[in-house]
């Protein structure tokens, strides 16, 4: 420090103990830290005392905050050596954040309907590889008339010319960027706003400020556009304005009596729930379907000095899209560690894959490139040690059967042979998959067994499953075996559930070991592909003409819990966990075991239908077997769902409207596909990093295959066109009756068992086919949340936050 004078005799920074007296139950006995005093203005001379400052940051006995104190000292002259001093304190809290949404290491993909608040990270550098945008961004008003296409085509064409600082959006003043307010981007051309695109001879005046922000984008075009009345809003209609002042307006937004697109306009209306900055938001939930209905549930916030709910005067779910929304995409910015250069070189003009308006915070630009690690920070699965390994122990439940069996009434012994026969819906039931004891690599009972397309209900699956299925149980503490691969239907997961896999899962040909066929008809059977040495004759008899030429080509068998395992002995499934949790709910955290190698056809978790994680019961939050122990919700709420190299699907290719997934703080998993109707309230934090040439970008000989870019975080839905191959292009599916289909359900199922393009047969017709609808691109909100608490182990920057309602002025205490 500079311009410091003596006071008390300190001349230098002091690091000590707590002073004498100091109450050890509010301050740590080590480690106070008092500065030599600051003055306020040069010191003319050895008698000169100036009007200083001195600092004593006192840590205090919980071992996370600071009590800074800060001491003036005013010298007059007329009292010499005794100057009037005056204290005043703040707390801070020490804290470790990953600062951003988003990590990944990945590219990643935010798709229509999808609304983020905070800054998005991409760690992806394959930048040649075909769809190698680190990030790809999709507009949220495209498709929705048009009319308004036309619109926004144009307002993209100028922002190409004129957005200077990179956040798709045009400053109305600006000297530069207003100039794309105009016909073709010309300084000196005709305002867009003078244009006819309607075409009923008026100008439309669609290029203006709506929301008095000072920016022009694509929010503007929208409201303008379906706003019929012109009073610079839209109002909402059906359920989105019941119980909201909305519900006396006529509907806007709709066409032939619905809402155009009633997920987005909640996504926009629901959007920064905390308006007023309080940390007071949301909602009590009653109904338990995410979603606030005013006219029914309170909200959190509550004036009640004005009988309102704050947020909700400030638009928070108001029924009304307008400028109190302030809606973005992103509200942060975009970081990456490539480089501009690098990217644009691989891809061409990076804002062909940006689409959506970014506000940054005060003071930072909207694209940030060659980020440093304390931004960006390296994200890997030897991350999370520390914390897993106090999670481990709290996965200390009954064994895993043992609990089946006490949900069914009947002892672990029985359920080999146990047949499910309820038929009251509420009950525990268990339908359960056979050992395979013949050979054959299929179940014993595989003609009765449940088994299903992996992903669920995807389009272009890359394997089959057959599952043990548990419906309507209560787990606490439980251990998934390793091998299980079951579907959990309407289960109460209690605490921390483990799922348990095999490490050392390091075989080249691990993710093949175990794959099965099948035409969604009959039930899949194995794929009978040579894979290793053990395929061929040669390997027992050791005669060169008992195998193919390039048999040294091939590698060994796998090694697996110290023995070589061969024919049905290598299926992987055994050895891994592919679960699918469905309208399941999580009170507490969602854990597994960290594979040594991401194999996404093996170590894979689902989420569908309405899962939801919380930390207390909802209808029952005294009840202790329905809520976890006391001595480990520390570490509960740190994460809900951790989960390193592991492949993570919520929802599916064509989500239901009923999904409704709910996670919260840091989300940890090796990739993540996020479709349908998802809220996340933390940070997303995806450790595996493609790699060519590496698992599983390398084929059975060691060749180099695939696309790293073909592995991505993705919120929301895409078509295999942007590089999503587990999906449908929504813009190329047929109509049936005026909607959209994605195939036909032949079994009653409401799941495609033939694709769009292919009608079933007359008889299929008759039999029952259905056609499967289109359900739309859901809702996904994604909510950084800074005060979340990090897993342990987790290298990241520290920073201080101050924490509110500590300040005070008078004596230090």
């Amino acid at each position: 420090d500079s311009n410091t004078v003596e006071v008390n005799g300190i001349d230098a920074v002091i690091v000590g103990p707590a002073p004498a007296g100091t109450d050890l139950t509010e301050y740590a006995a080590e480690g106070w830290v008092t500065t030599p005093a600051i003055a306020l203005r040069t010191q003319s001379g050895e008698n000169d005392l100036p009007t200083a400052f001195q600092i004593t940051y006192a840590p205090l006995a919980n071992g996370t905050d600071v009590r800074a104190f800060v001491t003036g000292y005013d010298y007059d002259p007329t009292r010499p050596g005794r100057p009037l001093t005056r204290v005043i304190s703040q707390d801070f809290r020490i804290v470790k954040s990953v600062g951003s949404a988003i990590v990944s290491n990945s590219r990643i993909m935010i798709g229509k309907n999808v609304h983020i608040e905070g800054d998005v990270g991409s760690r992806f550098t394959e930048v040649d590889q075909e769809n190698g945008d680190p990030i790809l961004m999709r507009s949220d008003f495209y498709g929705l008339d048009d009319v308004l296409d036309v619109k926004i085509d144009d307002f993209y064409d100028n922002l190409e010319m004129h957005d200077v600082d990179g956040d798709n959006r045009l400053r109305v003043g600006h000297p530069l960027e207003s100039a794309g307010l105009n016909v073709g981007g010309d300084p000196d051309g005709d305002p867009l706003s003078g244009e006819d695109y309607d075409g009923d001879g008026s100008p439309d005046g669609a290029f203006g400020d709506v929301t008095g922000d000072g920016y022009v984008d694509e929010f503007d075009l929208f409201i303008h556009h379906f706003d019929e009345n012109g009073d610079g809003k839209i109002a909402l209609g059906d359920w989105l304005a019941t119980g909201t002042p909305a519900a006396l307006y006529t509907a806007e937004f709709m066409r032939d009596g619905r809402v155009i697109d009633a997920d987005l306009a909640y996504v926009i209306d629901n959007s920064s729930p905390d308006r007023n900055k309080n940390g007071v938001y949301g909602f009590y939930d009653d109904n338990g379907d995410g979603i606030w209905s005013p006219g029914s549930e309170d909200a959190a916030d509550y004036d009640a000095s004005n009988s309102a709910w704050a947020d909700q005067v400030l638009g928070w779910r108001d029924g009304f899209i307008d400028y109190k929304d302030q809606y973005v995409k992103v509200n942060g910015r975009l970081v990456f560690l490539t480089t501009a250069t690098a990217w644009s070189d691989g891809q061409g003009d990076i804002y062909d894959a940006l689409e959506g308006s970014i506000r940054p915070g005060a003071g930072e630009s909207p694209v940030e490139f060659d980020a440093s690690s304390d931004l960006l920070p390296d994200i890997n699965p030897d991350s999370f040690t520390d914390s897993r390994s106090e999670l481990y122990d709290a996965a200390n439940g009954g064994p895993f059967w043992t609990q089946v069996a006490e949900n069914l009434g009947v002892s672990v012994e029985a359920l080999d042979t146990y047949i499910e026969t309820g038929t009251d819906p509420d009950a525990p039931m268990y339908e359960r998959l056979d050992p395979d004891t013949d050979g054959d690599t299929l179940p014993d009972n595989f003609m009765i067994a449940h088994w299903e397309k992996m992903p669920f209900n995807s389009p272009s699956q890359s394997d089959w499953y057959y599952r043990p299925v548990f419906t309507n149980m209560i787990f606490k503490d439980v251990v998934i075996p390793r091998g299980v691969n079951g579907l959990f239907v309407n289960c109460t997961m209690v605490g921390v559930t483990r799922i348990e896999s095999y490490a050392s899962n390091n075989h080249i040909n691990w993710p093949l070991y175990g794959a099965m066929e099948g035409d969604g008809v009959l039930p899949p059977t194995p794929k009978d592909d040579p894979l290793d040495k053990s395929d061929f004759d040669r390997y027992v008899t050791g005669n060169v003409e008992d195998g193919p030429s390039n048999y040294d080509e091939f590698p060994d068998p796998p090694f697996i819990d110290g023995e070589v395992r061969i024919g049905a002995e290598r299926d992987t499934k055994r050895y891994s966990n592919n679960v699918r949790f469905h309208d399941t709910l999580f009170v507490g955290s969602l854990i597994a075991d960290v594979p040594g190698n991401y194999t996404n056809t093996r170590n894979k978790i689902q989420l569908t239908g309405a899962c939801r994680f919380t930390n207390v019961h909802p209808s029952e939050p005294d009840n202790d077997e329905l809520n976890p122990d006391s001595s480990d919700m520390d570490e509960i709420a740190k994460s809900s769902l951790m989960v390193p190299n592991y492949s993570v699907d919520i929802g599916t290719f064509n989500s239901p409207p009923e999904q409704d997934v709910r996670l919260r703080g840091a989300v940890v998993a090796g990739v993540l596909d996020v479709r349908g109707n998802a809220s996340i309230d933390g940070a997303l934090l995806l450790t595996f990093n493609p790699e060519l040439g590496e698992g599983p970008l390398v084929d059975s000989f060691g060749v180099p295959v695939g696309n790293p870019a073909d592995f991505n975080a993705t919120l929301g839905y895409f078509g295999p066109d942007d590089g999503d191959a587990e999906a449908l292009d929504p813009d190329d599916l047929p109509e049936v009756d005026g909607e959209k289909i994605v195939g036909w359900d032949l079994n009653g199922d409401g799941l495609a068992d033939l694709g769009p393009d292919s009608p079933p047969t007359a008889d299929q017709i008759a039999a029952g086919a259905t056609a499967v609808p289109f359900h739309g691109y859901g809702r996904i909100s994604l909510r950084f949340n800074p005060d979340m608490v990090m897993p342990d182990g987790l290298m990241l920057p520290l920073s201080s936050k101050k924490l509110v309602g500590t300040y005070r002025e008078g004596v230090r205490k």
